[in-house]
């Protein structure tokens, strides 16, 4: 859930790479069947951080937006978390998933220009600043199923990658993931969303669920542990490897969902 943007140009480009060499290096069936995993997965997530002082004006403002998307009938849930960790602690976050690129068509069309104008009325004044990105929920490299409730907090931990690196990290992954799920004792809580558009790129988003803090606690088995009971400890250790070498930059965050300042639509 924590995320960062940039260039769009940049951003579709390194995406377009990243699933070239994908497609090359497992073939169009197995692609095929990528896609059909990761089908209506689709998150645009908001970033904002308020005016120094002003979160409290900047929650009520949620609230009363919350209420215009009430009151239109919207259909899409909006959720809210704040993020506790890190060099964007304060930052709030609103994500809405489980789209395909025309839902978005579909919705500015309906929704676009009033909830912009009820925005600008009751969050605007009390943002310094705001971002927002596409993001694809990973179905194929995640161990939890996407549009899961969400939890009370977040571990986030952020990959930006190397150029053309998508495709071994995105290997990688799935292999530790293989070994993860034989574990019947491992938490199949973990997502990941990459980043198809508005940011730095290639750049992965590893969510992990978490009760409270105490679910921070290391479990006491390591991934590590796992990988070298699954592939020994070359092959495990090679897979650790190729996510290091992989990966450019890291960085971690804890984000607390904010129920009260989210919209679930009536059913």
């Amino acid at each position: 859930m924590r995320f960062r943007s940039v260039i769009v140009a940049s951003g579709l480009l390194w995406g377009a790479l990243c699933w070239a060499q994908t497609s090359s290096s497992t073939g169009a069936a197995s692609t095929q069947a990528i896609n059909a995993q990761n089908e209506n997965n689709l998150c645009r997530i908001y970033f904002m951080r308020p005016k120094p002082g002003q979160d409290q004006q900047l929650e009520a403002g949620r609230k009363k937006h919350n209420q215009f998307h009430r009151s239109q009938n919207d259909s899409w849930t909006w959720n809210t978390w704040i993020v506790q960790t890190g060099d964007l602690t304060g930052r709030y976050v609103t994500s809405t998933c489980g789209h395909a690129w025309k839902d978005f068509d579909v919705w500015e069309a309906k929704m676009g220009k009033p909830d912009a104008a009820d925005a600008a009325v009751n969050l605007g004044p009390y943002i310094q600043d705001t971002s927002n990105g596409f993001y694809l929920y990973r179905a194929d490299m995640s161990l939890a199923p996407p549009n899961q409730p969400p939890a009370p907090m977040t571990a986030v931990t952020i990959y930006n990658l190397h150029p053309g690196a998508g495709p071994d990290f995105i290997a990688a992954i799935k292999k530790i993931n293989d070994a993860l799920g034989k574990q019947p004792d491992w938490p199949k809580t973990s997502g990941w969303l990459q980043l198809v558009n508005g940011g730095e790129s290639p750049s992965f988003v590893l969510l992990n669920a978490r009760q409270n803090w105490a679910g921070f606690e290391p479990l006491s088995k390591s991934v590590a542990d796992v990988l070298t009971e699954v592939y020994g400890q070359d092959g495990g250790n090679q897979i650790l490897k190729t996510i290091r070498d992989s990966t450019a930059r890291l960085w971690t965050e804890t984000a607390e969902y904010r129920s009260d300042l989210s919209y679930i639509p009536a059913k």
